[in-house]
């Protein structure tokens, strides 16, 4: 483990050290000349965990036990954006993500700002996702950022940990807008 890393655990800044670095790896691929083969091929990667994501989104969308536990590695927890807060472990998770359904109709979302970086058998995407629908004929309006970790198996993509984090309601718009820089 480099000096660095060591350091940051201490002052606890791993994981965003960890994660910047991890971030920086496809692009000091491309910087040493990756072939146009590796390009498409990370690519290719990348559209396939987006496919992931989206058919956990239409498993919910369609109310779909079986799809939606099919996605799932058998270490995945989540932090909803809906009570409980706390991490959920995957038999919590799905408990209460099923008991959702029973409840749940008109259900719609749009992901805006996909990113996925794909870390050889790991892959992390980032997203934002307006959904609404009725819960209890009680109706809802989300705006959330979410992060979601994924791992290749041989069966294919399994999402292994979910974070979903809603907008505060006076900044909600300024985030949900077509992606652009943001000044300090």
């Amino acid at each position: 483990m480099s000096k660095q890393l060591r350091r940051n655990r201490r002052g606890g800044q791993l994981l965003p050290t960890l994660l910047n670095k991890l971030s920086e790896t496809p692009q000091a691929q491309t910087q040493a000349g990756s072939s146009t083969e590796d390009a498409v091929k990370n690519a290719s990667m990348e559209d396939d965990v987006k496919n992931i994501i989206i058919k956990r989104l239409d498993g919910i969308k369609n109310r779909d036990e079986a799809a939606v536990r099919a996605l799932i590695d058998e270490h995945y927890n989540k932090f909803d954006d809906w009570p409980p807060f706390g991490r959920q472990d995957v038999t919590k998770a799905l408990e209460n993500e099923f008991g959702a359904f029973k409840v749940l109709s008109n259900y719609s979302y749009e992901l805006k700002d996909f990113e996925a970086n794909v870390l050889g058998d790991a892959a992390v995407a980032t997203f934002t996702i307006h959904y609404q629908g009725q819960i209890r004929n009680r109706p809802f309006d989300v705006n959330s950022r979410v992060t979601s970790v994924l791992k290749k198996q041989d069966s294919g993509w399994k999402v292994v940990h979910e974070h979903f984090s809603r907008f505060p309601d006076d900044t909600r718009q300024q985030y949900m807008a077509p992606r652009r820089t943001m000044q300090p």
